[in-house]
């Protein structure tokens, strides 16, 4: 049983796109917020300039998983095509803008970080996202490893529920 204090397991975690659930994956990386720094270097102060927060910034995240079969197996590569070539087709992509003004397409997508009982731990939610390079396997004949693809999303704010 996890203590309060225990810090959380990070192997757990999965996409939330939409309504629907993109399964498992074997990294995030990018969970990153940063303020950009204005230095001015003020007169007659030699130690160090005066340094000022400026705009922030939200990194853009990369999730990898290794590729399975099932419903759920061309969501990442659909969203991305999508996207690229601009046709949006309501029946498959489940990350639309809705046509119900009052459900915001900024509470649609999220990183869900889970216990070992599947528990959600923590929720990243990610506003305006969109990818912005998907990856497919290398494929190599003299390799055994697993066929991973990765996904890249860009979004404009990152939110930590």
């Amino acid at each position: 049983m996890r203590r309060l204090d225990d810090p959380f397991p990070s192997f757990r975690f999965l996409l939330e796109l939409g309504s629907l659930q993109v399964g498992g994956f074997q990294e995030c990386t990018g969970l990153q917020l940063e303020t950009k720094v204005f230095e001015y270097p003020e007169g007659g102060r030699n130690t160090s300039p005066l340094k000022f927060p400026e705009r922030g910034a939200v990194s853009n995240i990369t999730l990898k998983r290794g590729m399975v079969a099932g419903s759920t197996s061309a969501a990442l590569y659909n969203w991305h095509l999508d996207v690229m070539t601009g046709s949006f087709d309501s029946a498959v992509n489940p990350h639309l803008r809705p046509f119900d003004a009052g459900d915001d397409i900024d509470d649609r997508l999220a990183i869900v970080l889970r216990d070992e009982r599947g528990e959600e731990l923590k929720r990243w939610r990610l506003f305006r996202a969109f990818p912005v390079k998907w990856t497919g396997p290398e494929m190599k004949a003299d390799s055994s490893t697993v066929a991973v693809e990765a996904l890249e999303i860009a979004c404009e704010g990152l939110e930590m529920i």
